[in-house]
């Protein structure tokens, strides 16, 4: 039998509490449904036009628009938890937890690329083309992606190691520990990263070597 410590207990409302939660429920149910129907018609629209699916701003602006779709589903699934307040595992919550806190700096870092995108538009028009390329949107959200993911697990391993350890000189030691591994794993990633630029950048000199010739 699991210990009662693994399962997050309901906690018990009032009736006009109850009434209050269930009101504001529908409410936010319904606005909830309207904006996953409207994203989801602009998800399938993004994907279904070649010009969308061939231009980074557009790449870009799905993965925002993806991320976001998942985040308000998620946040909703959230609340209905909260007002019903079932038994639930903890693990199970902190699965969904992560996936919110995902999406959501997903999001944010997502926005930070496409004012980059802009950026470069706005100022190197005439190079626009050559430096943002389907490719390099591709590995960007790509690296968007993982890198979240990357550092919500090395913190949820931080957490971990802190609520499972009650020295304070392991826990700190841990923690010393699992971030130098996470800087590591950074310059890894930042040396592919470059790597590839640089492989990008090389094939397009190349190509325009050739043109010129």
């Amino acid at each position: 039998m699991q210990s009662q410590d693994n399962f997050t207990g309901p906690f018990k409302l009032t009736p006009q509490e109850e009434r209050e939660g269930l009101g504001f429920a529908f409410l936010t149910g319904t606005s909830c449904f309207i904006f996953l129907y409207v994203n989801g018609v602009m998800l399938y629209t993004l994907r279904s036009k070649p010009v969308f699916r061939e231009t980074p701003r557009y790449i870009l602006l799905y993965n925002l628009l993806f991320a976001d779709t998942f985040q308000l589903a998620l946040s909703q699934i959230m609340y209905l938890l909260a007002l019903a307040s079932p038994p639930m595992v903890r693990f199970v919550c902190g699965i969904i937890t992560a996936f919110t806190i995902l999406t959501a700096d997903t999001s944010s870092l997502t926005l930070a690329v496409m004012s980059l995108e802009r950026y470069v538009a706005v100022c190197y028009p005439l190079r626009h083309a050559t430096i943002v390329t389907i490719r390099g949107t591709g590995v960007a959200i790509a690296v968007v992606w993982v890198g979240v993911i990357i550092i919500l697990s090395y913190f949820g391993v931080i957490v971990a190691a802190r609520s499972a350890s009650s020295d304070k000189a392991s826990t700190s030691k841990a923690r010393k520990t699992v971030l130098l591994h996470l800087i590591q794993l950074c310059l890894s990633l930042s040396t592919t990263l470059i790597s590839t630029i640089i492989i990008e950048d090389s094939e397009k000199l190349v190509d325009e070597r050739k043109c010129l010739k």
